[in-house]
């Protein structure tokens, strides 16, 4: 089991890939990569050949690519809070010209993953981490208009991940930085999400305490992922935000891991140096092969992501 630990990860490799951190890869069984602006400044293409060639039949290919501020690879794309007030003098039309535009722009790159849309609720006024990156504050305009970006990207052969689950809306305080808190999920908030869970494959969890759920972060709570199960009934994989944030500071990176795991997540953000988690796995090899419910969560993982080609 241990041997394909790398299947349950998302991990940004270095632009370099040295032998050394292919093998690392080959030795795990990594197949699914997230890239980021440093990936696009030479040619991508060799870049991308170089890592199949020596990995075979990768799986997913992932990026950040919103829209606006949060766009990994080069172009120029509009921001979702400007999409959603051209929406509202130009209609339907220029928000699927906008959504075609950033899938066509995986889609040339070789990739088949986009970390996005943003479900969380923010208009102008949201605090700078999420500012310009949502639909704006109405959960019915923000499903309607992210109903579009997933079945847009649908019709590219793209898959969508819907974001930042319980909802970022009510936060103030940045989750790259520090964890934020709040004492329940606001039933707007969840709106969003309640709405699309059944259009998407990926759902991704954020840094985020909710007393009412649990004392854990949502990317380490076992009651985070059982509420997107049990009540929003999806099936797909979920995946957590970058375990490297500081908002998961106060949990050692072999900790947010194995929480992370035993919670339920198919897969695991990892946006770090990789011979750092090549360390980390190395130490965390005889809880993973000793562990009972570890090794049953690993397994239930393995069992979804397969199901998903």
């Amino acid at each position: 089991m241990f041997k394909n630990l790398g299947l349950l990860f998302l991990t940004k490799p270095s632009p370099s890939l040295s032998k050394e951190e292919l093998e690392f890869y080959q030795s795990l069984s990594f197949k699914n990569f997230i890239f980021f602006k440093d990936h696009f400044v030479e040619d991508f293409s060799f870049y991308l050949r170089r890592l199949k060639e020596n990995l075979k039949e990768l799986k997913f290919l992932a990026v950040d690519q919103e829209g606006g501020k949060v766009c990994r690879i080069p172009g120029e794309f509009d921001s979702p809070l400007e999409i959603s007030r051209r929406f509202f003098k130009k209609g339907e039309g220029i928000v699927k010209s906008w959504a075609e535009k950033i899938a066509l722009s995986l889609k040339s790159q070789g990739l088949n993953l986009n970390l996005a849309p943003c479900l969380d609720l923010g208009d102008e006024e949201a605090p700078e981490f999420l500012k310009e990156r949502t639909f704006g504050k109405d959960s019915d305009l923000v499903t309607y208009l992210a109903k579009i970006f997933i079945k847009v990207h649908k019709e590219h052969q793209i898959f969508t991940c819907i974001k930042h689950f319980p909802g970022l809306g009510k936060v103030k305080v940045d989750p790259h930085k520090e964890l934020p808190v709040l004492e329940k999920i606001e039933k707007e908030d969840l709106k969003p999400f309640e709405k699309l869970s059944s259009e998407v494959s990926f759902i991704m969890t954020t840094h985020l305490v909710v007393f009412s759920l649990d004392r854990l972060p949502m990317t380490l709570s076992e009651k985070g992922v059982e509420f997107l199960r049990r009540v929003l009934e999806f099936k797909g994989l979920i995946l957590t935000d970058d375990l490297t944030m500081e908002g998961l500071k106060a949990w050692e990176l072999p900790e947010r891991i194995i929480l992370s795991l035993v919670a339920g997540h198919t897969l695991l953000i990892f946006g770090g140096n990789w011979e750092e988690l090549l360390k980390v796995l190395e130490d965390l090899k005889p809880e993973v092969e000793k562990g009972k419910i570890l090794r049953e969560r690993i397994k239930e993982s393995l069992f979804i992501l397969e199901t998903l080609s």
